[in-house]
């Protein structure tokens, strides 16, 4: 078994790809089925069904040009059939359709529970919060 940096490493690679590409469909590949899939949004939002996700996901891209998705696991736990961890992300984000929109860092900290689904990791379970500024030379993990 891949250890768990490994692991989280390549599903939020695949995430952050289609977050910058503002693929909703994309994004929903990340998440379990919907009987294990609990999302809270740094905005509050407790979304529990596809369906809701996907909406959640469409609105955001509507409204924002995503310029840049960088993250930083800070810390990971591993077993056989699941992997948590929590992270650091910052978007570098403009509002669409609004002419001199500057660009804002939008930066979140994050818990994240992946399990595997028919040898695929998904994420059953996140929780986000927003933090202040990060610095322009974020650092990856």
């Amino acid at each position: 078994m891949a250890d768990s940096r490994e692991i989280i490493r390549s599903l939020f690679d695949l995430q952050a790809e289609n977050y910058s590409q503002q693929n909703s469909a994309g994004m929903l590949d990340h998440y379990a089925p919907e009987e294990d899939l609990l999302f809270w949004s740094s905005e509050g939002a407790q979304i529990n069904g596809h369906d809701a996700l996907k909406l959640w996901y469409e609105t955001l891209f509507n409204q924002f040009e995503i310029l840049s998705v960088k993250y930083r696991i800070e810390s990971e736990w591993g077993g056989a059939d699941q992997v948590s961890c929590s992270s650091t992300w910052q978007f570098e984000t403009r509002l669409k359709e609004v002419e001199g929109a500057v660009i804002e860092l939008q930066s979140l900290r994050a818990t994240h529970v992946l399990r595997k689904y028919q040898g695929d990791w998904k994420i059953a379970h996140i929780h986000s919060s927003p933090i202040g500024q990060a610095s322009a030379d974020f650092p990856t993990s």
